[in-house]
């Protein structure tokens, strides 16, 4: 009874002096933040596998099992899957056509769609309807239910072709739908789990370097409290019942508060995630529910471990010691060293493994090097400006600068305290490359689309064409093109050479159009002098060339043994080409898949949308990553304010004046906090030495890095400031004391 009264009474006296110490509000703040950060990134994972479990049930659901796996089934339908794009963004599609009335229909559809019919997902309903396209692939019958669905905000459609678009010698007989099946839809187009979970660590890194900060505000009243238990005879369970006291309110209501949006979507429904327009399946959530709560409950409990494994009472050489020296905890000056060593390892290291054969590998190796650096680097900086604090003291002596005496016996005796304010400073600059490398995914081929893009707009089209789609059916084709479009041909030649040139084809008119001359005879023709539109035409169907053949003939030949390289479409204009209406005639007239109509280079543009869709993923936790670190710096220098006003105050009385108090600010604040600045950049930029890839147009901007600097530096600037304003305050209310 009595062991758990003295329980009882060490949480309350724990709470009570939670409440009524210095600095105990804005601890509480820090503590509910840090819990709420870390609950709601560890409830983030566990979305991650609920998420993507679903996608893969459902896409194995709908698999595409083809007659080739499973040659002792019936053939049930003729299928084909085919890409397109909408909204900017590719898309799967199915071509289908049910062999029997019997036949079931795929997961999330009512029924079969007729000939010339479709049924679309809801996206793609809306996007397609936002284009003025809603019956792209004929008239909509239906819509596909979320168990025919990747996820609620999937793009997809099943499309019966008409008679005419079906070519059944090019369509795939299939069995059923299910596993063992094709897969088709998202999957196709979103990164992998282990990718996604890597850029988690960009609010998991900030959340723990947040939670350290956070427990360790207004340690000094903490250390003394422990200090005194443990002369009372408490041991490592009466210290711990001490800080669990004053910690177990904020820390509980901040996992609650983290949790709480994973819960919420279980129980509300589907949610559109701001920005990234992410479709947040409900379902999914609703399944791995006790894994959600699980990591609220870690979260919790992660937090309240830590606070009781951080705080350990002082040592009975340290406690009866009254000399101020250079802090000689272990832990500090191992990660100092540590730093420079993992630094190596994380440029080096991965770089020796065969990316063809260790990709996931190198890259695990690297992101944990990187979180690595991170947790040391502040260390580092701590125990070198507690090195330097001796020898200002010392320069402080000739120079008559109190200031600097003050503030390197400080840093010298409290690198700690240095390696909490300079810590958000370096994890900010670092984890500012890290987003910027990561969403840099444009490559040379995407950056010469946008520029042939630029040049040329849509007034010129390369018409893509299947090898066994007959020649005469496409010069049907080429007969109905809208008024102001005409059609020519790039042949290459049949022993290309260095010395071989491309030939052009076509009408009069059509070279005309061209400003070429029009002859029987092949005429070789300088690329320098021709019609932009022809150049970039030629740039993109082969290798670059500076001259060309043009030549008077048909555009398609009589026998498909000498087809061209790439039908050309130009407006006689030179205005935009209807590219809708030319692609719809496409798919309407030939069989399904087997011609499209895009712009020079499009098939990069739409690689680059991809990859910059996943980059925005990137900013989506990056961003708030770099928010939390902000709130880390300005949480732990809040409390060093407050630590540090108080310690100097009495030096007023000493020098008799009050501008010492921005002197020693500025030598223990600021200059710590510029040479952090100044030591992260080498390190982000040696950092991301190992994910440049010049010819993948992936590399860390100068730009993004001397900005980040900037902001830094001028938070460092209010940082200072804020420390001395509060020194000055805290003078002008310290009283003297004594027997």
């Amino acid at each position: 009874m009595r062991r758990d009264a003295l329980s009882w009474q060490l949480l309350r006296i724990g709470r009570a002096a939670g409440r009524r110490a210095g600095g105990s509000q804005v601890r509480a703040v820090a503590l509910l933040l840090a819990t709420a950060v870390l609950a709601l990134g560890l409830t983030a994972v566990a979305a991650t596998y609920a998420v993507y479990d679903g996608i893969g049930q459902r896409t194995a659901a709908r698999g595409l099992q083809f007659q080739d796996a499973f040659p002792a089934r019936p053939v049930t339908a003729l299928a084909k899957a085919d890409f397109d794009e909408a909204g900017g963004r590719q898309f799967s599609l199915v071509y289908v056509r049910p062999l029997s009335s019997r036949t079931a229909p795929p997961p999330g559809v009512d029924r079969w769609p007729a000939p010339g019919e479709a049924v679309l997902s809801p996206e793609l309903t809306r996007l397609l309807r936002s284009e003025g396209a809603v019956h792209r692939y004929g008239e909509v019958v239906g819509t596909i239910g979320d168990t025919g669905l990747a996820g609620p905000g999937e793009r997809y459609a099943y499309v019966n072709p008409t008679d005419r678009q079906l070519d059944r010698r090019s369509a795939y007989p299939v069995v059923g739908f299910g596993a063992g099946g094709m897969p088709t839809g998202d999957v196709r187009f979103i990164a992998d789990r282990g990718t996604f979970l890597t850029a988690l660590y960009l609010i998991l890194l900030p959340a723990a370097a947040l939670a350290f900060v956070a427990v360790r505000t207004g340690a000094a009243g903490r250390d003394r409290r422990t200090a005194l238990v443990s002369a009372l005879g408490g041991g490592r369970g009466h210290r711990a019942l001490l800080h669990l006291g004053e910690a177990a309110v904020p820390v509980t209501a901040g996992a609650v508060l983290g949790t709480l949006p994973a819960v919420a979507v279980t129980a509300l429904g589907d949610i559109r995630l701001p920005w990234i327009t992410y479709w947040l399946s409900s379902a999914d959530l609703r399944r791995w529910w006790v894994a959600i709560v699980l990591s609220g409950l870690a979260a919790w409990a992660g937090m309240l471990l830590l606070v009781c494994l951080v705080h350990r009472p002082a040592t009975r050489r340290t406690s009866r010691s009254t000399r101020l020296a250079a802090h000689r905890g272990r832990a500090v000056h191992w990660a100092a060293l540590a730093c420079p060593v993992l630094l190596f390892a994380t440029v080096w290291g991965p770089a020796q493994l065969d990316p063809s054969h260790y990709a996931d590998l190198r890259m695990r190796l690297y992101n944990t090097g990187v979180v690595a650096v991170m947790a040391t680097f502040p260390c580092a900086v701590a125990v070198a400006a507690a090195a330097l604090g001796p020898r200002l003291a010392r320069w402080s002596r000739r120079t008559g600068d109190a200031g600097a005496l003050v503030s390197g016996r400080y840093t010298a005796a409290h690198p700690g305290a240095t390696a909490r304010v300079v810590a958000g400073v370096g994890i900010a600059l670092v984890l500012v490359s890290q987003v910027q490398l990561k969403n840099a995914q444009f490559g040379a081929n995407a950056r010469a689309a946008e520029a042939t893009a630029r040049r040329v707009g849509h007034s010129i089209l390369l018409v893509n064409l299947s090898d066994q789609l007959p020649l005469r059916r496409v010069g049907e084709v080429l007969g109905r093109l809208p008024a102001g479009v005409e059609s020519f041909a790039v042949y290459r030649p049949k022993n290309p050479t260095a010395a071989a040139p491309a030939r052009v084809q076509g009408p009069c008119h059509t070279l005309r159009t061209l400003r070429l001359r029009c002859s029987a005879r092949p005429a070789t023709v300088s690329a320098r002098v021709a019609d932009q539109r022809l150049v970039e035409a030629l740039r993109w169907v082969g290798p670059a060339v500076d001259r060309f053949e043009v030549r008077q003939g048909p555009v398609l030949p009589g026998q498909a043994s000498s087809a061209p390289a790439k039908l050309v479409l130009v407006a006689t204009g030179g205005m935009d080409l209807p590219q809708a209406e030319i692609k719809q005639r496409l798919r309407d007239s030939l069989p399904v898949a087997s011609a499209g109509a895009d712009a020079p280079g499009a098939e990069w543009l739409v690689g680059a949308r991809e990859s910059a869709a996943h980059g925005r993923w990137v900013i989506f936790f990056g961003v708030p990553g770099v928010l939390i670190v902000a709130l880390a710096v300005a949480l732990a220098n809040l409390a060093e304010f407050l630590r540090f006003s108080r310690k100097v105050a009495p030096l007023s009385v000493l020098t008799g004046t009050r501008k010492v108090y921005y002197s020693t600010a500025a030598w223990a604040l600021l200059v710590p906090l510029l040479a952090a600045i100044a030591t992260s950049v080498i390190t982000a930029d040696r950092l991301a030495a190992p994910q440049e890839r010049a010819a993948a147009g992936v590399a860390l901007s100068g730009d993004v890095l001397a900005t980040t600097a900037g902001a830094l530096a001028i938070l460092a600037l209010l940082t200072w400031w804020w420390g001395a304003r509060a020194a000055v305050r805290q003078s002008g209310r310290w009283r003297p004391y004594g027997e």
